[in-house]
């Protein structure tokens, strides 16, 4: 059930799926699971919310939509999913969403 929710929540976050999956600009569905789990890491140092968004506006983004999926990521992780993920299970659950399109 909470897999489901994940799901419908990044549908409606990041906008309409396009053939195979969300737009990922030049990122991969690794590349997404990485940067989940650096953002769940920084949640488990005691980084705010917004430290954690902070330190995403220092990145350099090759096309827009990175920045907002690494947004709804943090979002993700600092909200009530992140209650229940280790920095581990952040980056599967991430990199699972991303590989079968959602």
């Amino acid at each position: 059930m909470p897999r489901l929710l994940l799901s419908a929540l990044l549908a409606l976050t990041i906008g309409t799926a396009v053939a195979g999956g969300y737009p990922l600009g030049t990122m991969t569905c690794d590349d997404i699971a990485a940067f989940a789990s650096e953002a769940m890491q920084w949640r488990v140092d005691g980084k705010t919310r917004e430290q954690a968004m902070a330190e995403l506006e220092k990145r350099e983004f090759k096309d827009p939509v990175e920045k907002q999926n690494l947004a709804t990521i943090v979002n993700l992780v600092y909200g009530t999913y992140g209650d229940s993920w280790t920095v581990e299970s952040a980056g599967t659950i991430m990199r699972y969403d991303c590989e079968v399109g959602r």
